[in-house]
C-alpha cells in the first residue's frame, strides 16, 4: 500500500502542533486536529488525494469553531481568576526613593513601585503590595 497521502498529512499536522506551541493561538491546533484525523482517515481507508482534501475539509470546519470556543472560554476564565494577582497582599520593604522614583525589594530583586497611602515612604519600611501592574507594584502603608 502506498501510504504517501497519510505521511503528508501527519506531517502537516505535526508541524502544525509546533507551530502552535509557538504560537498559543488555538487556530493552529485545530488545524492540527484536522490534519492528523486526515492522516488517520487515509491510513486506513487508502482515499484518493481530493478524498483526504475533503476529509480535512471537513475535519477543519468541526474543529476551528471548537478551538475558537475553547481559545475564548480559557481567556475568560484568565479574567475572572483569583490568581490574576498573587502578588496582593504581599510585603516589601522600601529600598530606594528618588526623586518620586520608588523601589523595593521582592522576591530577592528591586521592582519599580508607586506609593498609594498617605505620606511619604520611609526608607527601610515595610508596605503591602495592592496592585500589580506589570512589573510595577503599587504598594501602601502595612495597617
Amino acid at each position: 500500500m502506498d501510504h504517501w497521502i497519510s505521511l503528508t498529512f501527519l506531517a502537516v499536522g505535526i508541524i502544525l502542533a509546533v507551530t502552535e506551541m509557538a504560537t498559543l493561538t488555538f487556530y493552529l491546533a485545530g488545524l492540527s486536529f484536522a490534519a492528523l484525523v486526515t492522516a488517520l482517515y487515509s491510513w486506513v481507508y487508502s482515499p484518493d488525494w481530493w478524498q483526504a482534501a475533503i476529509v480535512f475539509a471537513l475535519a477543519a470546519v468541526i474543529a476551528l469553531p471548537l478551538a475558537h470556543l475553547l481559545r475564548r472560554r480559557m481567556q475568560m476564565s484568565r479574567n475572572n481568576s483569583s490568581l490574576d494577582d498573587m502578588d496582593k497582599g504581599a510585603q516589601v520593604t522600601v529600598a530606594e526613593d528618588s526623586n518620586g522614583n520608588l523601589k523595593v525589594k521582592y522576591r530577592d530583586s528591586l521592582w519599580e513601585a508607586v506609593w498609594e497611602g498617605d505620606g511619604q515612604p520611609k526608607l527601610g519600611a515595610r508596605a503591602q503590595v495592592v496592585a500589580r501592574e506589570g512589573s510595577r507594584l503599587h504598594i501602601k502603608a502595612i495597617d
